[in-house]
């Protein structure tokens, strides 16, 4: 066979060649990646044309400061799955944090010792969370339920049964009513702190040795135990990190809404679960990110105002929500099913608990 021969017959391949089967394999699993973003785009274009209001500058930017704190939780738990893990507890992080710093306001404390006190209260929760995970050896969903409900409980001991803290307006220091209703060269402060939050952990995860490491520890434990690396004290910090930032979530709470409400916290958490595993569809590996996560929490935040826009129901919003989440994991799973290929990430518990499933109806039927 001569040269030419030789290079010629890739070329040309069957239908049924290996060649083609890869290169649509390639083809269907970038198709995957662009699932979240079209959703995006769609969103913008459907609610611009039933809504006038929908697609001007303001009600964007409007927009944007209602998602922030959304966005400080989802960043937050992004940390934790990225270590292969799952936190439950995260809003009881946010409302702890927003608890101490409010009371610590009313008592009239300095707002630096009120943001360091959210803090703390917060930090608590990540470092039981480690205890059971990492020293117990708990798994991680069973771990984090288990903390919702103590921190609930909690909450409600705290504050005689769950009574609200308001805090009047005049007595608020400045530098803390700063933190969540102030204003840079006219942009909300909410969404600077935000932004300066996702910056910091995508430069954590994305350049530093640590993200390496975190994201070997998560996706390949078994590889990075043998390479030596401190899986407990990556995972522990993963949990760590999760709750600060969940705490200065709460802090930025209070101070935008003069005041805590139990439980305030727990509204965040399944849209912030659900931002994250839409954001790991624009992976290749189907890995979750900072920036993946900001896509789904901007789409829960267009979806939200759109639908309040056009005067849909409250009850039928969390349908549309629902559907909205399951279409684009569904259609990303769907585009990115193939086999030989590497999974990792969402795809690998997804694929994981397909497994499981049918491992255990098989069982059903021999029994």
């Amino acid at each position: 066979m001569s040269t030419a021969q030789t290079l010629a017959a890739p070329s040309a391949p069957t239908p049924e060649s290996p060649t083609t089967g890869s290169a649509k394999k390639r083809g269907s699993f970038q198709a995957s990646r662009l699932v979240a973003p079209g959703t995006l785009a769609l969103i913008l274009m459907v609610f611009s044309v039933l809504s006038p209001v929908f697609f001007t500058a303001g009600n964007l930017v409007g927009i944007l400061g209602q998602v922030a704190l959304l966005a400080l939780v989802a960043i937050g738990l992004t940390l934790v799955v990225r270590a292969g893990g799952i936190d439950l507890s995260i809003g009881v992080a946010l409302d702890l944090g927003a608890l101490a710093s409010a009371w610590l306001i009313h008592d009239g404390y300095r707002a630096w010792v009120a943001v360091a006190g959210g803090l703390l209260f917060a930090l608590v929760v990540g470092l039981v969370n480690a205890l059971l995970i990492v020293v117990l050896r708990i798994p991680a969903f069973l771990a984090t339920l288990s903390v919702w409900f103590v921190g609930t409980s909690v909450q409600q001991l705290l504050t005689s049964g769950g009574a609200p803290i308001y805090l009047s307006a005049p007595l608020v220091p400045d530098g803390f009513a700063v933190i969540g209703r102030g204003y840079f060269l006219d942009i909300d402060a909410a969404i600077i702190n935000a932004v300066s939050i996702a910056v910091v952990v995508a430069l954590l995860l994305g350049i530093t040795r640590y993200g390496r490491k975190l994201t070997m520890a998560g996706e390949q434990p078994s590889a990075a135990k043998i390479s030596g690396l401190r899986i407990n004290t990556l995972i522990a910090s993963a949990y760590l990190l999760c709750a600060v930032i969940a705490g200065f979530a709460g802090v930025v709470l209070a101070a935008r809404s003069n005041g805590y409400v139990p439980g305030s916290g727990q509204a965040y958490l399944m849209d912030a679960i659900g931002a994250v595993f839409i954001g790991a569809t624009i992976s290749r590996y189907g890995r979750v990110s900072v920036g993946g996560t900001l896509i789904g929490v901007v789409i829960f935040g267009l979806l939200d105002n759109g639908l309040n826009l056009i005067g849909l129901s409250f009850f039928w919003q969390d349908l549309a929500r629902g559907l909205v989440l399951l279409a684009i994991l569904l259609a990303a799973v769907v585009l990115g099913q193939s086999k030989g290929q590497s999974a990792t990430g969402i795809f690998a518990l997804l694929r994981t608990a397909k497994r499981q499933a049918l491992t255990t109806t098989a069982k059903g039927r021999s029994n």
